[in-house]
């Protein structure tokens, strides 16, 4: 799991992840045609960059504020 000291995502941030998932991008892009790879690649980072914004403003509940909202709804 990837975790950020820093809330706030800067470039440098952003150039971090994308490093973790260099290799597993590159590998997927073999079962793609040469002349689409590079289009492919812009795709599936332009998604994680999508991804990572989601993620971020999510909030998820704690532990006694799971319990409450299953027990009253």
């Amino acid at each position: 799991m990837v975790e950020l000291n820093n809330k706030n995502l800067s470039i440098c941030n952003y150039e971090e992840i994308l490093q973790l998932f260099k290799f597993k991008i590159c590998s997927c892009l073999y079962n793609t045609p040469y002349q689409e790879r590079e289009d492919l690649e812009q795709e599936i980072k332009m998604k994680i960059f999508e991804k990572i914004d989601v993620i971020n403003t999510l909030e998820a509940p704690g532990f006694f504020e799971f319990l409450n909202s299953n027990t009253t709804g």
